[in-house]
């Protein structure tokens, strides 16, 4: 879809400079409409997939959206040399949490699971009894998770509800950090790693190394991962109905 450009690693240090956001389009409704009317001008026909520079108040366009960065540059370098200059005009500020990351969770452990599968990474769940649990973890997670030898490796969210772990085999009981092993299809799951609630710092680091170390990541054809899924009967049902398009032959 990018042809490349965002694995590219002068795009990669590029934008560590900005807040990198995938919206969820079919899976949450109130990003899909942002989706459709901030970043295709409110055309009917919500897509699946866009590429726009939002100021940091996320109310004006410093890049035109298209479908994609690869609609916008003609190589990597260009992209890179683009983002260098417009993260120039935004001087970073120090949040009032002393400089402290947020955990990129996504909205729920079904979602999370899926996108896990997708993009072939671990998925850590952060299981609690209570919001302040989940809270703790985040914390915890926060700290670690943007070093060298851990960032980009792995996928995040949490529960409070052990329903939403139904479709994942070998939990136990109690709260802490699952990781999990994402099934082919995103719609199942094995735990490969619990790490306790009380763990911290360098600790907590080399625990999830470990886990992520043990998830095999398997490449994908698309025409033959759909092709396997509709034969053994496994499907995707999106919270945002997904419109028909005409295809041209």
């Amino acid at each position: 879809m990018d042809r490349g450009l965002l694995s590219d690693q002068a795009v990669i240090d590029a934008s560590r400079d900005f807040v990198c956001i995938r919206t969820a389009t079919y899976e949450d409704a109130e990003e899909a409409e942002f989706h459709r009317e901030v970043l295709f001008g409110g055309s009917s026909d919500l897509r699946n997939f866009g590429y726009c520079i939002l100021s940091p108040d996320g109310k004006k366009q410093l890049r035109r959206a298209a479908r994609g960065p690869n609609f916008v540059y003609s190589d990597a370098s260009e992209m890179a040399e683009e983002l260098r200059r417009i993260s120039a005009r935004y001087p970073k500020k120090k949040s009032a949490k002393n400089g402290e990351r947020l955990l990129p969770r996504l909205k729920n452990v079904r979602l999370a699971l899926n996108v896990a599968s997708c993009d072939g990474l671990p998925l850590v769940v952060a299981v609690g009894e209570r919001p302040d649990d989940i809270e703790m973890l985040s914390r915890k997670l926060g700290e670690v998770i943007w070093r060298e030898p851990l960032i980009g490796r792995l996928t995040f969210t949490s529960t409070v509800d052990l329903a939403e772990l139904d479709a994942i085999e070998a939990v136990t009981p109690g709260k802490g950090l699952l990781v999990i092993q994402p099934g082919t299809y995103g719609l199942a799951g094995k735990v490969v790693t619990k790490i306790d609630a009380e763990v911290a710092g360098r600790e907590l680091e080399k625990a999830l190394l470990a886990a992520a170390d043990k998830v095999t990541r398997k490449a994908k054809s698309h025409r033959n991962h759909v092709r396997s899924g509709r034969r053994a009967g496994q499907t995707w049902e999106s919270e945002v109905p997904v419109p028909e398009r005409r295809r041209r032959r």
